[in-house]
C-alpha cells in the first residue's frame, strides 16, 4: 500500500533547534514530506524558539526544568580554562546530575517529559493517519504508544540506537530496570507496523533477540543533504597545503566512542593538525593523552556552520568508530555529503562503516594496525581525485527522498 498525502504525526523528544543526529535526520525527512504534500505534526520535548509556519509543532514539557538543565550544560561548556574553581563546581554538578539520572531515571534522562506527555494525553486533539516515533531517547516510543493507544493508527518506529541491547553505556540502571526495558521494547515491536534500523547488523541483532517478524523490518540508512555549494567549496580547497588538517565534529561517549586508540596510533605523526569541534568533556579526554600531533580545539558549532568548515578549513574529515556494531556513527554520512575525503578509525573488525566504504573511494578505513606511511601516500593520491565523488549514488542511497521511498511514503 502506497501512502499519498497522509497526515503524519511525528513523536520525538528531540527536535530542532536542538542539535543531534536524530534532529538532523528528521528535519530533512520532514522537509521532504512537506514537499511531497503530506501534512506533518510534531510532538516534542524541545522548546521552540520561533514559530514554524509549515508544520504544527506541539511542545510538551516543563520549561523551567528544561531551562535548568540547558543552562547548566551551557555554563559548564563555556567556562574559561583559567576559571578553575567554576570549572570544578560545574563538573561536580554535572556528575551529581548524571549519577542521579543513571541510577534512578526510567526509561532515560527524558523521564519528566514522558510524565508530561502522559498528563497531557487527554487534552491532545490529534488527527493523523500514521504515527512515527523516534529514538533515542526511548521515551519517544513510549509517548507514541500512549498517544496511539486510543487511535490505533499505523505505527512506524525509527530506532537510531539500541535500548535494551545497549551494553557499554546503558540508558538506565539495568539492575533495576532490565526486565522493564525488555518488556516494553518487545511489546512495542509486536504492536508497530514498521520498525526501522539504520543498518543491517543492528536490525539482525534485534530481530534475533526479540524474535521480530521480518516483514516489519526495514533498513533506513542514515541520511544527509547533498549541497552543490558545499561540494564546490570542497573542490576548491588547497589540498597541496601543509600540514594536513583533519577535522573531527562531534563528541565522545564513555563506553561507546573514545579517541584513545586513534591518538595512540597517531602519537608519533608530526606533519598533521587535528582540529576538534567538540564539547568540554571530550576536550578533557583528548588532552589526557600525550600526543605529538598538534591539537586545535574549537567549540561545537551549528550544522550549517559545521558543513561550511568541513569543506573550507580541513583536508579531510575524521570519524572514530564505536566500540560495538549495534551503533552506526551517522556523522560518517554527513561527512560524505560534503565530498571530502573521510578517514574512519574502526575500533572493531566488523565495524558497519567498512561496508559503506566499499561504495565510496573517498572513505578510508584505518585501524590500530594500519601502516600510516602507506595510508598517507594513498590519501595524498586521492587529493587529486576529489572531483570523482559519486554524488548521484550518494543522493540515491543516503538522502531523505530515498528513505521516504523505503518507508513507502511517496
Amino acid at each position: 500500500m502506497a501512502y499519498q498525502k497522509q497526515k503524519i504525526l511525528l513523536v520525538t523528544h528531540q527536535f530542532t533547534p536542538h542539535q543531534s543526529p536524530r534532529t538532523t535526520r528528521w528535519t530533512l525527512i520532514v522537509d521532504e514530506l512537506l514537499r511531497l504534500g503530506h501534512k506533518v505534526t510534531v510532538i516534542t520535548g524541545t522548546k521552540q524558539e520561533i514559530e514554524n509556519k509549515d508544520i504544527e509543532i506541539i511542545y510538551i514539557g516543563n520549561k523551567r526544568s528544561n531551562n535548568v538543565v540547558k543552562n547548566l550544560r551551557e555554563k559548564s561548556n563555556n567556562v574559561d580554562d583559567k576559571s578553575k574553581t567554576k570549572k570544578v563546581f560545574f563538573t561536580f554538578l554535572k556528575k551529581i546530575y548524571r549519577f542521579s539520572i543513571r541510577i534512578f531515571a526510567w526509561p532515560d534522562y527524558s523521564m519528566f517529559w514522558l510524565l508530561s506527555v502522559y498528563r497531557s494525553r487527554k487534552n491532545l486533539i490529534l488527527d493523523y493517519d500514521i504515527l512515527i516515533s523516534v529514538s533515542l531517547p526511548f521515551s519517544s516510543h513510549i509517548a507514541g504508544y500512549i498517544i496511539n493507544k486510543k487511535n490505533k493508527k499505523d505505527w512506524i518506529m525509527d530506532n537510531g540506537d539500541p535500548f535494551t541491547l545497549k551494553k557499554d553505556a546503558p540508558e538506565n540502571n539495568k539492575i533495576l530496570y532490565g526486565f522493564l526495558n525488555k518488556y516494553f521494547e518487545n511489546k512495542f515491536y509486536s504492536l508497530a507496523n514498521k520498525i526501522v534500523f539504520t543498518h543491517q547488523d543492528s536490525m539482525h541483532l534485534h530481530k534475533d533477540f526479540f524474535n521480530i517478524s521480518k516483514d516489519k523490518l526495514i533498513v533506513g540508512n542514515p541520511i544527509s543533504n547533498f549541497d552543490n555549494d558545499i561540494f564546490l567549496k570542497t573542490l576548491n580547497y588547497n589540498y597541496s597545503s601543509l600540514p594536513i588538517k583533519l577535522g573531527y565534529f562531534g563528541i565522545f561517549t564513555k563506553g561507546v566512542r573514545s579517541p584513545n586508540n586513534f591518538l595512540k596510533l597517531f602519537k608519533d605523526v608530526n606533519d598533521i593538525e587535528l582540529h576538534w569541534y567538540t564539547n568540554q568533556d571530550s576536550k578533557d579526554e583528548i588532552k589526557v593523552k600525550n600526543t605529538k600531533s598538534k591539537n586545535i580545539f574549537n567549540s561545537i558549532v551549528s550544522r550549517d556552520e559545521a558543513l561550511n568548515l568541513m569543506s573550507t578549513s580541513v583536508h579531510c574529515l575524521l570519524s572514530i568508530g564505536n566500540l560495538n556494531i549495534a551503533q552506526l556513527p551517522s556523522k560518517v554520512i554527513e561527512y560524505l555529503s560534503t565530498g571530502k575525503p573521510v578517514v574512519h578509525f574502526a575500533e572493531v573488525h566488523d565495524d558497519p562503516v567498512i561496508k559503506i566504504a566499499n561504495d565510496f573511494d573517498n572513505l578510508f578505513i584505518i585501524t590500530e594496525m594500519t601502516d600510516l606511511e602507506s595510508f598517507f601516500n594513498e590519501l595524498k593520491l586521492y587529493f587529486g581525485k576529489v572531483s570523482t565523488f559519486k554524488k548521484d549514488f550518494f543522493i540515491e542511497k543516503y538522502s531523505a527522498s530515498s528513505l521516504i521511498k523505503t518507508l513507502n511514503l511517496s
